[in-house]
């Protein structure tokens, strides 16, 4: 059972989070991972013959159906690993080691997650990974199905070959393409097993969701909201491997923004860049 889950940041954001008790959840979708929230789809669209001429249609009419609702919707996120001291994380997501590994308690974080009010649900998800958890994808491909398999049938090409589709839309198969268009966000190839990833994110138009901003990120405007969390969710912090601030000047921090956590230092050994 898994008790406490962490999250790898840089100085910078480190500091920013004790002193203004904020998580950021930024674009899931604009992430490092350029397979983000596609992995599952193209899995999905893996069931459909494609040497049926028909299967071929309804591939293409499911991909379009939830491209249409990815479209006007933007998943929104902050991510946690089940590892506090991980070398690769360290290396992808701390500053080559010079970061933090800030400790959360996962109870409380659900807690806080089922009481937030920005909008729209906010949840702290497990992910998958593919077929190293074939139940859970099984589970997804399901849900998709059950979605978008009736708008699959409804797409048609021409001789021209362009294709068309005729879609009627109400609010509860609105809400259920929603859902199952979000599910895409917890599956992730299984070559990134070893994250052990918990993920705390909204799934909704951006209109729907309070308090959006926006930032600069690789060149290209980016959506983020910020998250106020209560200082209690907060259990220690480990010092990256390449960190070399003194522990007692972090402890001085911390008592410094009324964050009351253990410090320790990294285990792992390695030389950064």
């Amino acid at each position: 059972m898994v008790r406490d889950v962490h999250h790898y940041c840089s100085p910078s954001v480190f500091l920013s989070l004790i002193k203004n008790k904020e998580l950021w959840l930024t674009s899931l979708s604009q992430s490092n991972d350029l397979l983000e929230g596609t992995w599952m789809l193209r899995h999905w669209l893996e069931k459909f013959n494609s040497s049926d001429p028909k299967q071929r249609l309804r591939r293409r009419g499911a991909q379009l159906s939830v491209e249409s609702i990815l479209h006007h919707n933007v998943a929104l996120g902050v991510c946690f690993s089940e590892e506090s001291d991980l070398l690769s994380q360290w290396r992808g997501y701390a500053q080559d080691g010079s970061g933090f590994s800030v400790t959360f308690d996962k109870a409380k974080l659900q807690r806080f997650a089922a009481d937030f009010d920005g909008g729209t649900p906010l949840a702290l998800s497990k992910i998958a990974y593919g077929y190293k958890d074939l139940e859970r994808t099984n589970d997804v491909v399901r849900l998709l199905h059950g979605a978008f398999g009736a708008d699959a049938d409804k797409y048609q090409e021409g001789k021209d070959g362009f294709g068309s589709m005729s879609l009627e839309f109400t609010p509860e198969k609105h809400r259920q393409q929603r859902e199952a268009a979000r599910s895409l966000f917890s599956v992730k190839n299984e070559a990134f097993a070893e994250e052990k990833e918990w993920r705390l994110f909204v799934f909704d138009s951006i209109d729907s969701i309070k308090s959006v901003e926006f930032r600069e990120s690789r060149n290209v405007l980016s959506p983020f909201i910020r998250v106020r969390i209560p200082t209690d969710v907060v259990l220690g912090v480990t010092l990256g491997p390449t960190n070399r601030t003194p522990i007692s000047m972090v402890e001085a921090a911390l008592k410094v923004h009324n964050i009351d956590g253990w410090v320790a230092r990294s285990n792992a050994s390695y030389r950064n860049s």
